[in-house]
């Protein structure tokens, strides 16, 4: 493991080192490998952590609009676009727009609650050609149900998962966003992730936006944080691949006990995101403010914004402008954590592990 880790580390601190040149001297930079899609902030469910509250819209991009978008992009070599929300399958035009995306050689795919994926929709899906959707789920029937506050949500995500894998989508992985509150479920969801066959398990902790903004009782302790590493040490690679998400970009001490390698936060340096009426920021979870703002497609490129913009994430501006940050050992591994958490002061490992 630890060898593997060194191999990866070596080839991100090359790959950063190269890009963080080309920025400086101001060279263009190499075009984005994921691109998301915030496609709607609309959603049939009204779960209690949910981050895509945090802004509402009067108006959303149109087919044709997102589609110019997929033009621009399109020459991006095994790019990927994926579609996040709200719940994407709320947009009646979901389906065309990834398959239009799939049909200009992008790799497409989707996140979702899984509530509306029944069998038809799941064949629609294939037809679509999408190659990877992530389904949430956060427990057994009692907790998820309360958590997402449908009594059927457990049920449809359960159907979803064996729907989607009946018509071979080639990845159908699950994420879970933990709190104290479904902790004790992380052995049931294991095993009834083996049971379905599910490879991928994603896991990441509450990040202080929209409900979740002001509830601090979301959030684990440290002692429960210790405990979900424990989990995921003994468990992983036992029928079932889990992950902590990039929300957690350095682990600490269990950085590489529970990782291959280190996680580079994609944003601005080979991903970026599209909101949902054409703002581009890094990424989904990012509140659509100008804080975040890089630009609108509806003034500029798509790729003229990818060159132009997200000069302080490739600059390390975070870490320079911190001077806890620029004390710490672990500054060129963390990179000051995640811009997200670091709204809420989550952002440091080593504070959340005291």
């Amino acid at each position: 493991m630890n060898l593997i880790y060194k191999i990866n580390e070596f080839a991100i601190q090359f790959f950063r080192k190269q890009f963080f040149n080309r920025v400086k001297s101001n060279k263009k930079v190499r075009l984005p490998k994921f691109i998301a899609w915030d496609c709607t902030r609309r959603c049939n469910l009204h779960c209690e952590h949910c981050g895509a509250s945090k802004e509402s819209y009067a108006e959303e991009l149109t087919t044709a609009e997102i589609k110019k978008v997929i033009d621009d992009i399109s020459g991006i070599k095994r790019g990927f676009f994926g579609a996040t929300g709200g719940e994407p399958l709320i947009r009646a035009d979901i389906l065309d727009v990834l398959a239009y995306a799939s049909e200009k050689g992008l790799k497409t795919g989707f996140a979702s609650n899984g509530f509306l994926i029944d069998q038809q929709k799941a064949r629609e899906i294939k037809q679509a050609k999408i190659s990877s959707i992530q389904i949430s789920l956060d427990g057994d029937a009692d907790v998820h149900n309360k958590i997402r506050n449908n009594a059927q949500s457990f049920d449809r995500v359960i159907s979803a998962i064996k729907n989607l894998q009946e018509v071979k989508i080639p990845t159908v992985s699950v994420a879970t966003t933990l709190t104290p509150s479904n902790l004790d479920q992380l052995e049931i969801l294991c095993d009834l992730l083996k049971k379905l066959k599910v490879q991928k398990w994603r896991i990441s902790v509450v990040m202080p936006i929209g409900r979740a903004e002001d509830s601090g009782n979301l959030l684990l302790s440290a002692s429960q944080l210790k405990e979900l590493f424990e989990f995921i040490k003994i468990n992983n690679q036992k029928g079932i691949y889990i992950y902590m998400a990039e929300t957690l970009p350095f682990l600490a001490n269990y950085e590489k006990v529970l990782r291959d390698g280190p996680v580079l936060c994609p944003v601005g340096i080979t991903a970026c995101c599209i909101g949902v009426n054409g703002t581009v920021r890094g990424c989904p979870e990012q509140p659509d403010t100008p804080e975040f703002i890089e630009g609108t497609i509806k003034e500029k490129s798509i790729l003229q914004i990818w060159q132009e913009g997200f000069k302080k994430y490739r600059l390390n501006e975070t870490v320079n402008s911190d001077e806890k940050c620029q004390n710490c050992q672990d500054k060129n591994k963390c990179f000051g954590g995640c811009s997200v958490m670091r709204l809420g002061g989550n952002h440091c490992i080593y504070d959340l592990l005291k």
